[in-house]
């Protein structure tokens, strides 16, 4: 299909935010062909809708902003290819002692867990197990703030306390300025999920990028079939893995806006997503090793429980969930554990150590650490990280 009419929109608002694809100007006539080809095959699409939104061609990879201005070849950004197929992973060039590593501890915890649906308290032998993933999260990050720290990194924890987000504006205080979603009678936790989580996590994400960091850590504990009929308890599991998303995997009608194009185009041009694949797998041996957990592994492109994933390697899946998405940096999402797990939660519920004086499993330091020794292999011993390729990663 030849363009039509060729129409650069540099600038597009998308949503009350402006993306620029003046951005990637400088990438023009560089990536070949091949490696465009084989990025968006290998991590960007998991539906072949997206494909209304995009032609690669013989000299561009052309992006339209509707399925009817493909039609008429209008194109809203071409990106004309190269020569060059980037088979070496980069390395960070600097010591941790001048890092800038942002964590994002997951969801809110404390008063909030029961809201946001993170809470799990199962039975067992006459006793109740209860505990968050919110709460689980942020100590796990703040004890790995405190060991990066202390080798001098710079870091950036998203919330700085449990039971707090990162949009500025408390929930209730937020509530009380949309009556017209509470006099309807919906749910608090349907509006506190559908609406009010939407803005934490975009202000987390601009807190991230705002902070330009070398790379992102997203902390989460996991959690599998617990739909019960009474929701104040947990349907236990002998199930137990480790997982790590990273970006990649747009569905269908997730390129129908600008900004997400432009995260997209954003993937293809950087190596994000390299740099973001490495750093898993390495992230997921470590969990492997200290938590003696081992990943998650399928051959299947749609799983059960983690659907609109691709398999990208044994516990590594690009999911194109809202952070992986907007987060500019690489970035490793991390699923430890799964907390119903009746061994695990035996271990989650326990208060064995402390955090700046806050009790906490030793379960929790065990994650840390295995987040820390991924981080120093990047920037104390990189032996080894030149000769893995987006090739043999295929």
């Amino acid at each position: 299909m030849r363009f039509v009419a060729f129409l650069l929109l540099f600038t597009v608002c998308s949503f009350g935010r402006e993306v620029n694809f003046h951005n990637f100007d400088g990438f023009q006539q560089k990536l070949s062909k091949e490696y465009v080809t084989e990025k968006i095959r290998h991590y960007l699409k998991y539906s072949d809708e997206i494909e209304k939104y995009y032609e690669i061609t013989a000299n561009a990879l052309a992006i339209y902003a509707s399925p009817g201005d493909k039609k008429l070849g209008k194109v809203e950004y071409a990106l004309y290819f190269g020569q060059e197929f980037p088979s070496v992973v980069p390395e960070f060039k600097h010591p941790l002692s001048k890092a800038k590593i942002a964590i994002d501890p997951g969801h809110f915890g404390g008063q909030f867990a029961r809201l946001e649906e993170r809470y799990v308290s199962i039975e067992s032998e006459g006793k109740t197990l209860e505990f968050d993933e919110g709460t689980l999260a942020f100590l796990t990050a703040l004890h790995l703030k405190k060991k990066l720290e202390a080798k001098g990194a710079t870091v950036l924890m998203t919330r700085k306390a449990i039971g707090e987000g990162a949009y500025p504006q408390p929930f209730f205080e937020w509530l009380k300025e949309h009556p017209e979603l509470w006099e309807k009678g919906v749910p608090l936790s349907t509006i506190f999920l559908r609406h009010y989580n939407r803005l934490d996590l975009r202000a987390r994400a601009e807190l991230i990028n705002n902070f330009q960091p070398d790379l992102t850590l997203l902390i989460h504990y996991n959690a599998i079939d617990s739909e019960l009929p009474d929701p104040r308890r947990t349907k236990p599991t002998k199930r137990n893995f480790n997982l790590v998303f990273i970006p990649g995997a747009f569905c269908k009608g997730e390129l129908a806006n600008a900004e997400d194009r432009y995260h997209f185009l954003r993937l293809i041009c950087t190596q994000d997503l390299e740099l973001s694949h490495q750093m898993a797998q390495d992230l997921v041996e470590r969990f492997t090793t200290y938590l003696d957990v081992p990943p998650l592994k399928s051959a299947k492109k749609e799983l059960c429980g983690f659907g609109n994933s691709l398999v990208s390697a044994d516990g590594v899946f690009c999911r194109n969930l809202c952070l992986t998405r907007l987060i500019e940096s690489p970035l490793c999402y991390g699923e430890t554990l799964i907390q119903n797990n009746l061994d695990e939660a035996l271990e989650l519920s326990q208060s064995q150590t402390t955090i700046d004086g806050i009790p906490c499993p030793q379960r929790v330091i065990d994650v840390a650490e295995a987040y820390y020794k991924t981080i120093l292999l990047y920037y104390e011993d990189s032996e080894g990280l030149t000769s893995r390729s987006l090739a043999a990663d295929a």
